[in-house]
């Protein structure tokens, strides 16, 4: 189905997450298409992802206090996720953060899914 992509063996209480890709804009200055546009990002369903939620830090400083939220994700395998792109699940939007980790046995070449992890920085 266009614009959703599915488990193999989808979780019975997974969520469904949207998935915004940026495409990719003119540098002024070197001519080269590597800025990201986000006013009408490339979104599509991802169907049956796993939310474990990773880690909270706090920082307070005289000029600024933040706090930066961690999340793993878990989709299928071959999902179509990418470094810089932006989730949408739960409370708001996310930053995919590095790459996504493809798990795949060396012994019997079972692909039970990918994890990427997603981070949000408030403040």
């Amino acid at each position: 189905m266009a614009g959703r992509q599915e488990l193999m063996f989808p979780l019975p209480n997974g969520e469904t997450v949207k998935r915004e890709r940026a495409a990719l804009a003119e540098d002024a200055f070197s001519g080269e298409h590597t800025v990201r546009d986000w006013s009408d990002p490339d979104t599509i369903d991802l169907v049956g992802v796993a939310i474990a939620p990773s880690s909270s830090t706090e920082s307070v400083t005289p000029e600024r206090n933040t706090v930066t939220t961690a999340m793993s994700l878990y989709g299928a395998p071959g999902i179509d996720v990418l470094p810089f792109d932006r989730i949408r699940a739960r409370s708001g939007l996310w930053e995919v953060e590095g790459e996504v980790a493809d798990w795949k046995s060396a012994f019997t070449g079972w692909n039970p899914g990918v994890e990427f992890r997603v981070k949000k920085v408030v403040g």
